[in-house]
């Protein structure tokens, strides 16, 4: 039987498809953008099924025959995206993708959620998945709905659903991290706050074995798993591992308090949104240093038999490697 994936053309989409035809697997992909295949190594080696993820029809064509699907396509935090379509994005799709399942006989469906429903979490505590959805916006309102909707759809109609919850994903092929990276190549980095919240990374290839070990687990059906990698590392700490990455050992990073910068950027946004123009300062931006994001893989490790083996230390060398090679970073 043929294992579908949507969101091939993004970085764990295609991963997780490069992955599954190295297991012999006969992989199809629903993509708007069948040339986009080509630059992540897929053009010529897949089924192609054209379409949007929104659209019933093209996703009941792209089921059709499927045993397996792995459901990663989503939309991320996009400037000037409407409510409307992150709701019938992370939403609504979701719900076509299940209710196509039973109508073509397709055995399971692995949804990609993330773990920012969770949102912020009190410093020295972490997050399982029996913790409540605590994210903010509407990305996370939007990807908790479609987490949920997953799960309960596929109870009422018989269709085994597995969730899948990643934590910060980074590796080469990636560029969401190079900011950071940029950020700690430096003697004295900026690190507003006390960078004591925990920032917790998983690296491709980790996160990949854990879908592909959701696809079978049998204790996995009609459950939601946290995957991230076997660290929990403060932003502290991950600074001071990328220091010794680039050579900088002797770091002493700048740390201004995050109060101010927390109050400009609310100033700046209610200013500047109004008005069409990008703020210089966001909260988010800031919120990034402050948050803590620490989860448990707990449940992972015993129901999908998952064992993280890239270290933080190895996952983040190779990852700067690839971005020298592409010249992102310096050498």
């Amino acid at each position: 039987m043929t294992t579908l994936v949507t969101g091939a053309t993004g970085f764990i989409g295609s991963s997780l498809a490069q992955k599954l035809l190295e297991q012999g697997h006969t992989v199809r992909v629903l993509t708007r953008n069948p040339a986009g295949l080509e630059k992540v190594g897929l053009s010529g080696r897949v089924e192609v099924a054209e379409g949007d993820i929104t659209d019933p029809e093209a996703v009941g064509r792209a089921l059709e025959g499927c045993d397996l699907v792995y459901a990663i396509a989503g939309t991320f935090r996009e400037p000037n995206l409407s409510d409307a379509r992150y709701r019938e994005v992370n939403v609504e799709a979701v719900e076509h993708m299940v209710r196509a399942a039973k109508q073509h006989g397709v055995r399971r469906v692995v949804h990609c959620s993330t773990c920012g429903i969770h949102g912020n979490v009190p410093l020295g505590q972490s997050v399982s998945e029996d913790d409540p959805f605590r994210g903010v916006g509407i990305y996370e309102e939007t990807k908790a709905a479609g987490d949920q909707l997953a799960r309960s759809l596929g109870q009422e109609l018989g269709v085994e659903v597995v969730v899948i919850r990643p934590t910060q994903v980074y590796g080469p092929g990636d560029t969401r991290l190079l900011k950071l990276f940029k950020m700690a190549d430096k003697d004295k980095p900026l690190i507003i706050g006390s960078g004591k919240g925990g920032y917790h990374l998983v690296y491709i290839d980790d996160l990949v074995d854990a879908f592909i070990l959701a696809g079978s687990a049998e204790q996995a059906v009609g459950e939601a798993f946290l995957v991230g990698g076997g660290e929990v590392p403060s932003l502290n700490e991950l600074f001071a591992e990328l220091g010794r990455v680039f050579g900088r050992e002797n770091q002493k990073p700048r740390r201004p308090p995050a109060l101010p910068f927390m109050l400009a950027g609310i100033v700046c946004e209610t200013v500047c949104r109004p008005l069409g123009i990008s703020p210089p300062i966001y909260r988010r931006r800031v919120e990034f240093f402050t948050n803590n994001r620490s989860f448990e893989i707990g449940k992972a490790r015993e129901r999908l038999g998952y064992d993280p083996k890239v270290t933080m230390a190895d996952g983040l060398r190779r990852t700067a490697q690839w971005y020298r090679e592409e010249g992102m970073l310096s050498a």
